[in-house]
């Protein structure tokens, strides 16, 4: 699949320029924003019955996003405030959840919640970095998370000892590397991510990996989170990274690993270069599905699904002919089948690949949904965001065995968008030069009056550059 530049064409309503927005009863402004909240990743209890979510809202005073964990019935009913907090993941016994959350000595640290009616809760970590990307052992008593590990550039040039108390000007930042600085995050420290393990009672983390490289499938250097998961007999960890002191200088590479918790002795699953991540490892351990493309120049390439036998051979693409990007990835209960998420035609939708070859949809339409936890019971159930262009955000529930309508389960941003009209929008599509096929949306305001003329405000996105 070509990578298109999709067009948003905007019909905007005449305003001087100068003009401040008029506050409005009826139609969106800028002020209604910090009334926005947003809801993510929730997660379904290994029973069925609950799902937690984050919810997500604007401190006004403070100028910045908080977030909190809410929980609710598996049908949407008796939503309530749980604890502060994000990134939720419940137990393999459902017992517990754990999250993440500002605590001591500073910064974000991992936390343990009981989940009886005394809702016990244990600050398990106090490290100095993030951690990130954490995941419950199979047998509930260990977590492995994903964290920083400090690799400073040293200053070559002798400086003169501070007196104790001293308030002196911080040395110079020194820059060696290719990938210094990142969106949002500004200049980046020197570092190395690797996986830790601690146990679910708290204590010191134990580094599983450790070297100058990096665990995680980083783009260019950019520190996201880290694709890894368990084998079922909690022996070993398969992750994606790249076991390499030169991959700051490496364009999209990396590779799946596996890791033995015991040792720390690590080898390598994949042997063709690619970009391989999201590693997924089938319910009997034999196999482990992940997403991603062999090595390129290319500055886009389509994701496919495949899955390798967890001693390296076998490697098998699943959706060679399905020609779109693969997303989150889930095994099916059964380990014959695996579920993905895929956007096409600027949607995104819930896909079917079966062992033995084949992609069908199992939610289709206008819509971008996005799973985020899966059901391994007999009875398969997910739950995600879902959102379209009348719609925002909100928490939706589907048993993929007898697909149907997504049951949509909250509703965080009615109380705003009750009383307001909004734009509408329109799909099309135009031809461009070579006779290309670009897809674009035109949306027209409030009150749009085809008989009259208006200012014409147009988007132009797309990648990797723009």
């Amino acid at each position: 699949m070509r990578r298109l530049l999709p067009l948003l064409v905007i019909v905007a309503a005449v305003v001087p320029l100068a003009a401040q927005e008029t506050a409005s009863d009826t139609l969106l402004t800028v002020q209604h924003y910090l009334d926005w909240e947003q809801v993510a990743d929730p997660q379904i209890s290994p029973d069925g019955l609950q799902i937690v979510f984050t919810r997500r809202w604007v401190h006004k005073l403070e100028d910045r996003w908080e977030s909190s964990l809410w929980i609710m019935q598996a049908d949407g009913s008796r939503q309530r405030f749980l604890v502060d907090g994000s990134n939720a993941r419940w137990s393999p016994d459902g017992t517990r959840i754990l999250y993440l959350a500002r605590g001591e000595p500073k910064g974000t640290q991992l936390f343990v919640r009981w989940m009886d009616a005394e809702g016990a809760t244990t600050q398990i970590t106090r490290v100095d970095k993030t951690p990130r990307s954490p995941r419950w052992s199979p047998d509930g008593r260990s977590i492995a998370f994903a964290m920083e590990v400090p690799a400073e550039s040293k200053w070559a040039i002798s400086m003169p000892t501070p007196p104790e108390g001293a308030k002196w000007t911080p040395g110079p930042r020194v820059v060696d590397r290719l990938h210094y600085r990142q969106d949002r995050v500004g200049y980046t420290d020197p570092s190395y991510m690797h996986l830790f393990l601690v146990t679910a009672d708290g204590g010191t983390p134990r580094q599983l990996t450790r070297g100058e490289w990096n665990v995680g499938a980083r783009f260019d250097g950019l520190v996201f989170g880290v694709g890894f998961d368990w084998t079922p007999d909690g022996r070993t960890i398969v992750f994606d990274g790249l076991m390499d002191s030169t991959g700051d200088a490496v364009y999209r590479l990396s590779h799946l690993y596996a890791v033995d918790v015991a040792t720390g002795a690590t080898r390598r699953l994949t042997e063709r270069p690619g970009a391989w991540s999201n590693p997924a490892v089938s319910p009997d351990g034999r196999l482990v599905a992940f997403e991603g493309y062999d090595s390129t120049a290319a500055t886009s390439s389509t994701s496919d699904l495949y899955v390798i036998g967890f001693d390296g051979t076998g490697l098998r693409n699943l959706s060679r002919a399905f020609d779109r990007d693969v997303l989150e990835i889930f095994w099916a209960t059964d380990g014959r089948s695996l579920y993905f998420t895929a956007p096409n035609h600027g949607a995104i939708n819930l896909h079917r690949a079966t062992l033995a070859g084949g992609v069908q949809a199992v939610t289709e339409g206008a819509q971008v949904f996005g799973v985020s936890s899966m059901t391994r019971s007999r009875r398969q159930v997910a739950v995600g965001v879902r959102s379209d262009a009348d719609e925002p955000g909100d928490v939706v529930r589907l048993d993929v065995d007898r697909p149907g309508q997504l049951v949509r389960l909250t509703a965080v941003n009615d109380d705003i968008l009750g009383t307001k009209r909004i734009g509408a929008v329109e799909e099309l599509w135009y031809t461009s030069s070579g006779g290309t096929r670009v897809q674009g949306w035109l949306v027209t305001p409030p009150g749009f009056d085809a008989a009259r003329t208006y200012p014409l405000i147009m988007e132009i996105h797309g990648g990797p550059f723009a």
